[in-house]
C-alpha cells in the first residue's frame, strides 16, 4: 500500500508540472531575451582567450577553471625543507645597476620566487595576488619533467635504449619527420620535425598547437606526428614543442599509463611533493591526453623540490630515485649540434635532453617556459632558484638575460 501511495504521489506531482508547462508558466527558450554574460571569471579567459589574454598572473595559476585537467597524486607526507632564520640578502649586477632581490621581483614580474640550498629554504615570496597553496603553470618547464619520465621508462626496461628509433614504439609515426629519428634526437629537439615554432607569428605551426589546446576536443599528438621532416634528424637543434608530444606518446604507450598516473607512481610520491599536481588535457575524460609540451600545474615549493632532485644528480634521501648517471647526461649537450653558442647565433647556451644547459664550470642548467617560468640549477653548490613570472610576451630576451645574472649572484651568496 505504502509503495502504491509513493507512486501516486509521484504520477500528480508529474502531471501538476505537465500542468504548469501547459498552462504557460515558463517563457520558452526562443522567447528569451538573452541576457549578458556571466562576469565572475575575476580575469580568468576562456579557452580561446588563454594564449592572449594581457591578465597572466592569474590566468596562469587558474588554468583548471579554463581548460580540463587530471591530477597527479602526492605521497603520504611531504619532504620536509627547512626554513632559514634569516632570509637570504642578495645583490646583482646587471646592465649599469646593482640590484636587490625586491628589484629583480619587480624588474622581472615575477610571481613566485623560491632559492633553496640542500634541504633550507633560503628565500620564498609570493606576488600578484599569488600564496602558498596555488599551482604554477609550467608551460614548457614541464617538458624536463617528460624528459625525466623517459629516464623512469628506459629504467623500468620499457625502453632499450635512446639509440632506438622512435618509431620502433610508435610504428604511426611513419611517414612524419620521426620515421627515422632516435628517442635520443627527439629529446635533444634535434628531430627535423618541419613544425615552426614562432611565438609572434599569428600563422606558425605553434599557433594551430595553440589552437588545438583552445578547442579541447583532443588531437594534440595527430598534430605533432602529422609534420614532415624539414631536414635529417641529428643534424641540427630546432626547438619544437612537437617533439616533447611525441614524447608523451612514447612514455604513455611502452608504460600503458597515463602521464599523470606515471608521474605521481615514480616522481611525485617518491619525492615527497607536498600538494597534488595537475596536468592539462587536451580533451575532457578519460580519452584526454596531458600537454606533454607544457601543461602541468605545480606549487613553488614542488618544482623546488624537483630541482633539488636533479641539484643532487637524482638522489633522494639517501635513495638514488633517477637512474645513476641520467642527470649528467640529460644536463650536458651530448653532440655538436647542441653545443654551448651552437643553438642559435649569440646565445651561449646548450641542450641536453630537454634542459638547458648555461656555459660555466659548475655545469649550470635550467629547465625554462615561455611567459618567464624557470628552475635553475646549480648542481656543485646544491642551490636551485625558482622564478615563476606573468611576462606579457612569451619570451623577452632582457628579462631572461637578468634572471641568469640574478641567478649567479645567488648561487654565489648562498655559497658564502
Amino acid at each position: 500500500m505504502r509503495r502504491l501511495t509513493a507512486l501516486l504521489i509521484t504520477a500528480a506531482v508529474l502531471a501538476a508540472s505537465g500542468d504548469a508547462l501547459a498552462a504557460g508558466k515558463r517563457i520558452a527558450a526562443k522567447d528569451l531575451v538573452p541576457s549578458p554574460a556571466w562576469d565572475a571569471g575575476d580575469g580568468v579567459p576562456t579557452p580561446a582567450g588563454l594564449f592572449t589574454t594581457e591578465n597572466t598572473a592569474v590566468t596562469y595559476r587558474n588554468i583548471e577553471e579554463v581548460l580540463p585537467t587530471r591530477r597527479i597524486a602526492p605521497g603520504a607526507s611531504p619532504s620536509p625543507l627547512a626554513t632559514a632564520a634569516t632570509p637570504l640578502e642578495v645583490h646583482y649586477r646587471f646592465g649599469d645597476a646593482t640590484y636587490s632581490i625586491a628589484d629583480f621581483v619587480k624588474r622581472t614580474d615575477t610571481t613566485g620566487l623560491l632559492i633553496l640550498k640542500g634541504d633550507q629554504i633560503l628565500y620564498e615570496g609570493y606576488y600578484q595576488g599569488a600564496d602558498p597553496q596555488d599551482l604554477f603553470m609550467s608551460f614548457s618547464v614541464g617538458k624536463s619533467f617528460v624528459s625525466t619520465l623517459v629516464a623512469f621508462a628506459l629504467a623500468d626496461g620499457k625502453l632499450r635504449s635512446l639509440d632506438d628509433p622512435i618509431l620502433g614504439y610508435l610504428p604511426e609515426l611513419q611517414g612524419s619527420a620521426y620515421e627515422t629519428a632516435t628517442i635520443k634526437q627527439v629529446l635533444q629537439m634535434a628531430s627535423g620535425t618541419s613544425f615552426i615554432e614562432e611565438y609572434e607569428d599569428k600563422d606558425s605551426d605553434i599557433a594551430a598547437f595553440a589552437a588545438v589546446v583552445a578547442k579541447n576536443h583532443g588531437g594534440l599528438y595527430d598534430l605533432s606526428r602529422s609534420y614532415r621532416g624539414a631536414y635529417p634528424p641529428g643534424e641540427r637543434f630546432y626547438y619544437a614543442t612537437a617533439n616533447t608530444e611525441v614524447l608523451g606518446a612514447l612514455v604513455a604507450r611502452v608504460t600503458g599509463r597515463s602521464l599523470s598516473a606515471y608521474l605521481s607512481e615514480k616522481l611525485w610520491q617518491p619525492l615527497g611533493a607536498e600538494a597534488a599536481a595537475r596536468w592539462l588535457l587536451d580533451a575532457p575524460g578519460s580519452g584526454g591526453r596531458e600537454l606533454a609540451g607544457g601543461g602541468l600545474q605545480v606549487r613553488l615549493r614542488d618544482y623546488g623540490r624537483f630541482g633539488l632532485l636533479f641539484a643532487n644528480l637524482g638522489r633522494w634521501h639517501g635513495t638514488q630515485l633517477l637512474p645513476a648517471g641520467w642527470v649528467e647526461a640529460a644536463t650536458r649537450p651530448a653532440d655538436p649540434y647542441v653545443d654551448y653558442g651552437k643553438l642559435q647565433p649569440g646565445y651561449p647556451l646548450g641542450y641536453g635532453y630537454q634542459w638547458w644547459c648555461l656555459p660555466g664550470a659548475n655545469r649550470r642548467f635550467t629547465a625554462q617556459g615561455i611567459h618567464g617560468q624557470f628552475i635553475l640549477v646549480d648542481p656543485v653548490e646544491k642551490v636551485v632558484v625558482v622564478k615563476l613570472s606573468s611576462w606579457l610576451h612569451a619570451w623577452e630576451d632582457e628579462k631572461e638575460a637578468e634572471t641568469y645574472a640574478f641567478f649567479a649572484a645567488v648561487v654565489d651568496a648562498a655559497a658564502r
